[in-house]
């Protein structure tokens, strides 16, 4: 293995040394020359090439809709010399076509752009040197019909699914809650809500903040088109608190009694809020106009108010009787 390495090495060594380095020097020299020559002819040398150059709109009002499709790009074909296109294609000469649509709604340009202001407006991002040979689109439509408007309140249209052992504490929360809804008036009528698109959220075990995308509507348009998800999740623990069962619009000359006086509630809470949540948190009301014609001297149970962030069970007992006495 090592004869083999110094084989390779002297015959490296001989090839180098047997090199006319003057020859090779001189020759190199003619091919550099002969490039710059080259280069020069290029420069100096006419040739054709299409530009794409993008349109920016800019002052867009909400409470318009263009009747035609605007055109994003516009293709314009030139004739210049090699050293204008190599400034054309790698030193970005022309920015964006920008189109103040503010202007256009109050009046002060043309609702329709097309021969020689169309061309004009082409000719600004070029150089002085070039051709204009073609351009595409040659005209530009800007009517635009005016938008009612309308004020919706927002509602998540996804899934959330959180992961086992886990709540969602508390409601969830949508910023703004609401958004301004342009359209025809008749397009208008028929909306009430503003819907987000159905995303779904799963096995959520931590607090989410989220942009949700309006669910789009064709005619319609939302402003702003997307809102902020707040999601607040907590791992869970059971609890239980005891309730006494109270009555209304019980008449004056009478007296009622339950039995057994009060029920146990046990519910799933968020650790967070465990030791927040007590008994006086909860209501177990039974309406005497429910009870006063049965036949039967009992009642179910049903919780009338609890906190919004938890999780209740069934009460224990689900139902209670009672006794209805003259005073």
């Amino acid at each position: 293995m090592s004869d083999t390495k110094n084989i390779i090495i002297q015959e490296v060594r001989s090839f180098f040394t047997n090199i006319s380095w003057k020859k090779m020097l001189t020759f190199l020299f003619f091919v550099l020359l002969s490039s710059v020559f080259w280069m020069m002819q290029v420069y100096r040398q006419k040739f054709e090439s299409t530009l794409t150059i993008p349109v920016k709109y800019v002052n867009v009002p909400d409470s318009i809709v263009f009747e035609n499709e605007l055109p994003s790009k516009i293709y314009v074909r030139i004739k210049d010399d090699g050293a204008a296109m190599f400034k054309y294609y790698f030193t970005h000469r022309y920015d964006s076509l920008e189109v103040d649509v503010r202007d256009i709604v109050k009046g002060t340009q043309e609702k329709v752009i097309q021969g020689r202001n169309f061309e004009q407006l082409v000719r600004g991002k070029l150089f002085a040197s070039s051709e204009l040979i073609s351009y595409s689109p040659t005209r530009v439509s800007y009517a635009y019909a005016v938008l009612h408007q309308k004020k919706l309140p927002v509602i998540y249209d996804g899934y959330i699914s959180l992961a086992s052992g886990y709540l969602i504490d508390g409601e969830l929360t949508i910023k703004p809650d609401s958004v301004l809804v342009y359209g025809s008036r008749a397009a208008l009528d028929t909306l009430h809500y503003a819907h987000t698109v159905n995303d779904t959220l799963r096995e959520v075990t931590e607090d989410k903040k989220m942009l949700v995308a309006m669910k789009q509507t064709k005619g319609i348009r939302f402003v702003p088109n997307t809102v902020e998800l707040n999601v607040s999740v907590d791992k869970f623990s059971t609890k239980e608190v005891e309730v006494p069962v109270e009555c209304i619009n019980l008449p004056e000359n009478l007296t009622i009694k339950f039995f057994p006086s009060s029920i146990k509630i046990p519910f799933f809470v968020g650790i967070k809020r465990y030791n927040d949540i007590s008994s006086h948190d909860f209501q177990v009301i039974i309406d005497y106009n429910d009870l006063k014609d049965l036949k039967e001297a009992s009642i179910p149970v049903r919780i009338t108010e609890s906190p919004d962030y938890i999780q209740t069970k069934g009460p224990v007992p689900s139902e209670v009787e009672f006794v209805l006495e003259q005073k």
